[in-house]
């Protein structure tokens, strides 16, 4: 089973007032976060990896290499319209995973043990799941970050906007291929991988994996990766 990172935004907000570098490319513990990204996944067994790549893209290649380094396999698509919603993203990896894949956003850092619960989780066909979080009253990001509303194991819609929901999204998917035609359906939605995902879930298709007591966070601004730095300086 492969994964595909998704590493191809401008990273707008946590490079403003700096000097611009991909956002994947920000250290925790001298390792850049798609670095902590791949070897948490690879202690799930994850060996093959899909990086989609976009703005300067040549670092994030300079800097992983074919994967040899970290013992796994890396191969780049690049999406010229890295600018545009991230689901254009996910579209460039569907001719290059089989009928089961993992989808991983490249700038949330999770302990190894809690990716590896949606890595494990044991697919019904034709169907995708998402990692959870529903210790709510832990996330100091809860503002910008994606609820999740549930009935049990199904999820019903995830969005931002959203008052009445139980769980959020920590950027784990485990994907059937099914999950490109929701993408497509959801066209120009500014948040296209939430919207395929309320979408999907109206077949009941959509599982939440509850990331249970494990740590994780949603880097997107600078405080956010100093944050991280201090909640993982044991952990990682």
């Amino acid at each position: 089973m492969k994964a595909v990172i998704l590493a191809a935004g401008t990273g707008t907000r946590i490079n403003k007032n700096r000097e611009a570098i991909p956002k994947p490319l920000y250290e925790i513990e001298g390792k850049c976060l798609i670095e902590h990204v791949i070897n948490n996944l690879k202690k799930g067994e994850i060996m093959d990896f899909v990086i989609i790549i976009g703005f300067m893209s040549e670092k994030i290649e300079s800097k992983l290499g074919d994967g040899s380094n970290y013992g796994v396999k890396i191969e780049y698509i690049f999406n010229p319209q890295f600018e545009k919603p991230l689901g254009l993203s996910v579209l460039c990896s569907e001719k290059t995973v089989g009928d089961t894949f993992i989808l991983s956003m490249s700038d949330h850092i999770i302990e190894s043990e809690g990716v590896r619960k949606i890595v494990e989780f044991k697919l019904p066909e034709d169907s995708c799941a998402l990692l959870v979080d529903k210790k709510i009253e832990d996330i100091f990001w809860l503002d910008d970050a994606a609820k999740v509303r549930l009935n049990q194991d199904k999820i019903l819609e995830v969005s931002k906007k959203i008052s009445n929901f139980q769980a959020v999204d920590c950027g784990v998917f485990k994907c059937s291929k099914v999950i490109f035609e929701e993408i497509r359906k959801a066209g120009n939605h500014p948040d296209t991988i939430s919207a395929a995902v309320s979408s999907f879930s109206n077949r009941g298709k959509m599982f939440a994996v509850d990331i249970g007591e494990y740590k994780w966070i949603d880097i997107d601004e600078y405080s956010e990766l100093e944050a991280a730095r201090k909640i993982f300086k044991e952990l990682l």
